[in-house]
């Protein structure tokens, strides 16, 4: 090949091993550890949360805040977010690895990257920022304190969320699995209960065409059934199993890394919490048995592999993780469940299998009632007060829709109207419009639309759309139009009208609205707007007293609106 055809096919792969040498990471980089001490874990990788998959670990704090967060390797701060809700303050560092390091949570920034925020918060006078700083604006190092634990955002108690996703992808990575994140974990995962499932009309369990649960006994190599569960079956059969991943020095029941199920010598189902996606996190509801959760409060994950579950943590499944006895022998089910550190736990059990004789009676023969939805399509219905629309791929399988409704009361400005039920998930956005009926006009611009349930009402929308008004959602259930014309409550802390707050460190109120919820919300001091921190799970404001406070007298005033412009102010002079 002569000089110049070298140098072409050089400039032609170049980019092409610039991308494979980007997108690689490299499990054996050791990563330093995100805090000095001992971590113990409130939540594993892959453990099953609400509607989705822990993206990282939770680490324990020791039940404080304030302590030491540190970089996992050299790199630059890419990306900050300050919220209320979710992670709260977030840090993400991208390293020349090809990771990116994530620290939720947290209760501050070091003194550079916090004076950094504290700035663009005042530029756009708003406690909540997201912001992607430019490369080489905030570089860090290996070990260097990028923050401080907490507890802000959604967090129920101090601890540090950390992730380290690919950076090409954004795909978060089992940190487990990195040198540098060591977990003590000598013990086995824990099994505890046993599902069996019909999966169509003809499949029989112990003569039922009705879901068996039992409850497992045993620990490590030794969960087994009691001696009084024998099982026969018959027809296409699915299983799943309930199970944990207990931790040395802990008793969080942390979530498990692989489930296998074999069905005498043939794999059947597996699945491993490696990588995750965000864009497939909410399949969640699909591995796991929906309905019983709801029921229950009891997450069983599922062999059965739906028709439109597009979750990549399966491994190698046959038949879409159902198992057809039609035979007349005995088949030995084995569940093999392990943790990140290779703890194996089993479920070994016979099932009897019996010919299916198809089972062609009345009961089989009856049609479902409702509206058969294909998850393929498009669905939309309209019955005259309320119109629903379903864009394609919203559920995990087709099914029949049933929609009904019920008489309004005094708190509501239509009828209610209840969408399938709850028991059944909702993969994507689907919007309702509803038209409102016997509300006078001077409510017309308080109205939205509530889900209700057996705890109150939960604002979902309040946008008009010619008669109708307007919301999105992702979950079935009971809905209709409420008025909210409450203002929220603004109850002052540690101030009061005329209070001399000389040495006093900060000031704050509390803010809640029990209505549609807090929308905004603004803080003043002598006309000139202030930064205070909302920890919205607490309905508590904080101003960190700085020079915005002058000597003398000072004038304070908060303003709060809900989700429908209802608004509060409170004012109070304040002697320095």
């Amino acid at each position: 090949m002569s000089a110049f055809k070298n140098w072409i096919f050089l400039l032609m792969i170049f980019p092409l091993v610039q991308l494979i040498s980007q997108g690689e990471v490299n499990y054996d980089n050791e990563v330093h550890p995100p805090v000095d001490i001992p971590m113990y874990l409130s939540g594993t990788f892959g453990e099953l949360r609400t509607n989705h998959f822990h993206s990282g670990l939770d680490i324990k704090t020791q039940g404080v805040e304030g302590l030491n967060i540190y970089a996992a390797d050299d790199g630059y701060v890419s990306r900050i977010k300050v919220s209320p809700n979710g992670y709260g303050k977030v840090l993400y560092i991208t390293h020349p690895s090809g990771l990116v390091s994530v620290y939720g949570h947290l209760q501050r920034f070091n003194d550079t990257i916090q004076q950094y925020v504290k700035e663009l918060q005042y530029k756009n006078e708003s406690f909540s920022i997201h912001k992607y700083p430019k490369k080489g604006k905030l570089t860090v190092r290996k070990g260097e304190v990028i923050a401080y634990s907490g507890n802000s955002g959604g967090s129920s108690g101090p601890h540090l969320h950390y992730e380290l996703r690919e950076e090409t992808s954004q795909h978060p990575l089992n940190p487990l699995f990195f040198n540098g994140i060591q977990i003590k974990d000598t013990y086995r995962p824990k099994i505890l209960e046993l599902a069996i499932y019909p999966v169509d009309q003809y499949s029989r369990i112990n003569g039922k065409n009705d879901t068996l649960f039992v409850m497992v006994s045993g620990s490590g190599k030794q969960h087994y059934l009691g001696k009084k569960n024998k099982i026969k079956v018959s027809g296409r059969i699915s299983f799943g199993i309930r199970t944990y991943d207990p931790m040395d020095g802990i008793s969080n029941k942390n979530g498990v890394y692989q489930i296998e199920m074999q069905i005498d010598t043939l794999s059947i189902f597996k699945i491993e919490m490696d990588k995750l996606s965000f864009a497939t996190t909410r399949y969640m509801n699909s591995l796991i048995d929906y309905n019983y959760y709801k029921k229950m409060r009891r997450k069983i994950i599922r062999t059965q592999v739906d028709t439109n579950n597009r979750l990549f943590n399966y491994r190698d499944i046959v038949s879409n993780g159902i198992y057809t006895f039609n035979d007349a022998d005995k088949h030995t089910v084995r569940f093999l469940v392990k943790d990140v550190y290779d703890n194996t736990s089993k479920l070994t059990f016979e099932v009897v299998s019996e010919p299916n004789s198809n089972y062609n009676n009345q009961q089989d023969s009856k049609l479902p009632e409702g509206i058969y939805f294909s998850f393929r399509k498009q669905n939309d219905l309209d019955r005259g007060n309320i119109t629903l629309s379903f864009p394609p791929n919203s559920f995990y399988r087709s099914f029949y829709f049933q929609i009904d409704s019920l008489e309004g009361d005094s708190i509501t400005c239509s009828p209610y109207f209840q969408i399938h039920n709850h028991f059944t998930p909702v993969q994507k956005h689907y919007s309702i419009a509803i038209k409102p009926y016997h509300c006078p006009d001077q409510l017309k611009d308080k109205l939205y639309i509530a889900i209700v349930n057996g705890r109150g009402a939960w604002y979902i929308g309040s946008k008009w759309d010619g008669d109708r008004i307007t919301a999105s959602s992702r979950s079935f259930g009971r809905y209709a139009i409420m008025a909210d014309t409450i203002s929220p409550e603004i109850r002052p802390v540690n101030v009061y009208d005329q209070k001399n707050i000389r040495g006093q460190k900060t000031i704050q109120v509390k803010i809640e609205d029990k209505e549609t919820g807090i929308s905004k919300f603004r803080a003043t001091l002598n006309g000139k707007w202030i930064l205070m921190e909302y920890d919205a799970k607490f309905h508590k404001l904080k101003y960190e007293v700085d020079d915005h406070l002058m000597p003398g007298k000072n004038s304070l005033k908060i303003e709060v609106e809900d989700m429908l412009e209802n608004t509060s102010v409170y004012e109070a002079m304040l002697i320095n």
